[in-house]
């Protein structure tokens, strides 16, 4: 690992980092192992959504069976894609058995996705050159798409507002023929701030003039709508990679919403109840019998012990069981 990068981490887990000589104390989070007085089936959700790696849309759970021991006995919650309500608890639930967002947060975000329709019906007619015309060619993308275009190297996001339909990318013709460069763009650009969004050809390091947008980053999306953490968390580790990565070549500055949204999302899971990072062996009072319940389970599967303090969660044929703690930021020095 290059020098520079094993610095960045190294100060952020000492609890401050060199930008713009500030300390900044909200970009390490650790889960620490902790005594955990009570759980509940939000909590879940999140360990489940955290420590469960879902690669390929085959290893997407239709089903998600919970499980809270304590000392009045056992509780269980289970739910299912189809049954899946817009209670806050089942909205995170139906999140982790579906890669599509918008299905999701449909519901919490229909009045900026209409916002964001006139928007586009406005610029339409605002911007109005003669001999031009003005098409919005891709409004919403799946999740697939996304990381399909991450790895070809033409997004910088893992989760774009795209996800959300809250982006368009816009596209000016001549005589049929697609304008991939003009001066237009940049006129377009400032009528579409005008009107209240936000022009791509202004993003820092990957600017997209054909690209409009109804927030100016996704910290700014999160902000305003908390409960969207819950999908932006899934990509955390990738957004950590890319800002250590910049920080390392002295190109912080680039990834300066990176780094916000970084922060946004940690003060979202300060002080929550989680699943430490490191798996731990199985807990001796276990019998084999317990293991018998979940022997045929092939659904996403959690069970948690609060007197024990561990959580067992299973995806599939994978199944682990780690320690509960709580979030916090490192201690500054």
């Amino acid at each position: 690992m290059p020098l520079k990068i094993c610095l960045f981490f190294i100060l952020i887990f000492c609890g401050f980092t060199v930008y713009g000589v500030q300390e900044i104390d909200s970009l390490p989070l650790d889960c620490h192992k902790q005594s955990v007085k009570s759980v509940n089936f939000e909590d879940l959700q999140w360990m489940f959504r955290e420590r469960v790696r879902v690669e390929s849309q085959d290893q997407i759970p239709t089903h998600l069976d919970f499980f809270i021991e304590n000392t009045t006995g056992i509780k269980s919650q289970k739910y299912s894609f189809d049954t899946a309500s817009i209670k806050k608890e089942n909205l995170l639930a139906l999140s982790n058995m579906t890669d599509d967002p918008l299905l999701v947060w449909g519901n919490t975000l229909a009045q900026e996705i209409e916002n964001f329709k006139s928007l586009k019906d406005s610029l339409a007619k605002v911007f109005n050159p003669k001999g031009y015309r003005l098409k919005f060619l891709q409004n919403e993308r799946g999740l697939a798409r996304q990381m399909e275009l991450l790895n070809r190297g033409r997004s910088m996001t893992a989760l774009s507002l795209h996800n959300f339909n809250l982006a368009v990318d816009v596209g000016i013709y001549r005589r049929g023929r697609y304008l991939r460069r003009s001066n237009l763009y940049a006129r377009l650009g400032s009528l579409a701030k005008d009107l209240g969004a936000f022009w791509g050809g202004d993003f820092v390091g990957f600017p997209d003039a054909g690209h409009i947008q109804a927030f100016s980053n996704g910290a700014n999306l999160v902000q305003k709508f908390p409960g969207l953490a819950f999908e932006y968390i899934r990509f955390k580790e990738i957004y950590e990679q890319n800002y250590a990565s910049a920080f390392g070549r002295g190109q912080a500055d680039l990834v300066e919403d990176t780094r916000q949204l970084i922060v946004e999302l940690n003060k979202n899971r300060v002080q929550k109840i989680c699943a430490c990072k490191q798996a731990i062996p199985i807990p001796k009072e276990l019998s084999a019998e317990w293991f018998e319940q979940f022997k045929h389970v092939s659904t996403g599967y959690v069970y948690v012990h609060e007197q024990s303090g561990w959580v067992y969660i299973k995806n599939r044929d994978s199944g682990y069981f780690y320690p509960l703690g709580v979030y916090s930021f490192a201690a500054k020095n």
